[in-house]
């Protein structure tokens, strides 16, 4: 999990998912300057790592903040 968390992109997108709720992929990524191949390399690493789920809605994947896995974090390493 700190892996995925190691680069500021995942730690941006995953603030974004924080603040506004399930999210398209595209919305997601809308202030960054990456293609969708990209992120979507991003966001594999961000839910092999538990933090973001995701599910398609047609041919539009969303993506959801897993709040659990970042509490399991959060007190694994209060300690």
């Amino acid at each position: 999990m700190l892996n995925a968390l190691g680069l500021p992109l995942r730690r941006n997108m995953l603030a974004r998912l924080q603040g506004g709720g399930a999210m398209s992929l595209s919305k997601l990524v809308e202030p960054f300057r990456i293609t969708l191949p990209t992120a979507l390399k991003h966001l594999r690493a961000l839910e092999r790592a538990g933090i973001v789920t995701t599910h398609k809605q047609g041919r539009v994947r969303m993506c959801v903040y897993n709040r659990l896995a970042i509490k399991e974090l959060t007190d694994w390493l209060t300690r």
